[in-house]
């Protein structure tokens, strides 16, 4: 009986705390979406030295994001993302070669005051958040260098301008013991200034890494323009960025350019919806061992993802790798695709493209960089749900053999042929 009694007594409490939680008014409201995608992949290899066996793995990418609206001017925003230790993994977190677990990508409060004074919006940004500038080139999307800006965030906004001004600790120094913050660390400082002119945007950057040390500041002046001419289906891009490095006195001096473009149009044509052309350009800068200034162009944050490996800058093409010691000769990247969308299935495409990597000055009439074509067909299951197909042939661009290197496809210069399937979900 006692315990009758007490299983009729929490039912009850049950009952009136659910009657009380729906008779409370709920304030915020929660928004839920995110992504999750798998994929299978298959490689063999040809045209090494050695036999390599076949490879046989799977990778996924799973995301959650939670945005909260407290009252009219303020919401909570986090995302919830996989991540791997693997460093070679980092790319867009593909994880799959380590052992995997979620953590937190983003997690920033904010708060919008319209039509404040000087300024017609302004808005305030606390937490960990991302800072993407333009295409990638000196300042790419955060999910490439997950946990990283814990930053505070400023736009404003007057007429047709908006000024966004960024500030972040990317590494804090700590006590020997672990226990507390030390002196020291590595920071980053952003400002942007943007404008529409005549349905053209245009920007301009300010990027400031202050790594811990006397000599290793560096800055970055960029600017950037994107839009269509002529028809609304004719896009282009182009950016361009300087960078200058702190030296000691008595050593070179060291700076360089990035540059990047990009062109494409899409039309109708005969029994396809649509056929679009597309073409991008990327270079960074590396030392011409004729000069005597050291050229070099070499953020620490870019991203941009053109292709399966080689049309990538995340740590090996530009990224931090000259800052590192290693590709000081730089890089060019030459992208292009065409996909093609049937009248007759509108969910299919069908996509080939092509990636030439190069350095950007040979000094040594060697080159390390693999080129990659890729054919790909995409089909929407669902408007939520899609799958894809994917052959990758990844190859050196040149038939050269450097016997001093260690065991890698820049020694060995053999090709990849990949095979991958993709099942991605959005919700």
């Amino acid at each position: 009986m006692k315990n009758m009694f007490k299983m009729r007594f929490k039912n009850i409490l049950l009952i009136v705390f659910l009657l009380g939680f729906g008779a409370t008014e709920i304030k915020a409201q929660f928004t839920v979406t995110g992504d999750f995608r798998t994929r299978f992949y298959y490689d063999t290899f040809s045209g090494g030295i050695q036999d390599r066996q076949d490879l046989n793995y799977i990778r996924y990418l799973g995301r959650i994001n939670v945005r909260s609206n407290v009252g009219d001017n303020v919401s909570f925003y986090s995302e919830f993302m996989t991540f791997t230790d693997n460093p070679l993994s980092v790319t867009r977190n593909i994880a799959g070669t380590e052992e995997m677990y979620y953590g937190i990508s983003q997690l920033f409060a904010e708060v919008v005051f319209p039509d404040a004074p000087v300024f017609d919006v302004v808005r305030f940004r606390v937490g960990r958040q991302q800072f993407p500038i333009g295409r990638g080139l000196s300042q790419g999307s955060s999910t490439s260098y997950a946990r990283l800006f814990d930053a505070v965030r400023g736009d404003f906004s007057k007429y047709d301008f908006n000024l966004s001004l960024f500030g972040s600790v990317t590494r804090q120094n700590l006590s020997p013991s672990g226990l507390f913050p030390d002196s020291g660390g590595d920071k980053i400082f952003i400002g942007r200034l943007s404008r529409t002119v005549l349905n053209q945007d245009l920007m301009s950057y300010f990027i400031l890494n202050r790594l811990d040390g006397n000599y290793n500041d560096s800055y970055i002046f960029g600017g950037g323009i994107r839009g269509s001419f002529l028809d609304p289906e004719l896009e282009y891009f182009g950016e361009i960025a300087h960078q200058t490095f702190n030296t000691a006195p008595g050593f070179p001096r060291m700076s360089g350019i990035g540059y990047m473009a990009g062109i494409g149009y899409r039309w109708q044509m005969g029994p396809f919806r649509w056929v679009k052309l597309e073409t991008r350009y990327a270079a960074y800068q590396g030392n011409d061992e004729s000069t005597d200034r050291i050229e070099r162009f070499s953020p620490l944050y870019p991203s941009f993802f053109w292709g399966d490996r080689a049309g990538f800058a995340n740590g090996v093409i530009g990224g931090d790798y000259p800052r590192d010691g290693a590709n000081l000769e730089g890089s060019r990247i030459f992208y292009n695709r065409i996909y093609f969308v049937p009248q007759a299935m509108q969910r299919l495409r069908v996509q080939f493209q092509y990636i030439y990597v190069t350095e950007y000055v040979d000094n040594d009439n060697y080159n390390s960089m693999n080129n990659e074509f890729s054919a790909r067909v995409f089909y929407s299951i669902t408007r939520n749900s899609r799958i894809q197909f994917r052959y990758v042939l990844r190859e050196p661009n040149e038939d050269d053999f450097n016997p001093n290197l260690p065991e890698s496809s820049t020694r060995d210069r053999f090709s990849i042929h990949r095979y991958m399937f993709e099942w991605h979900v959005r919700f």
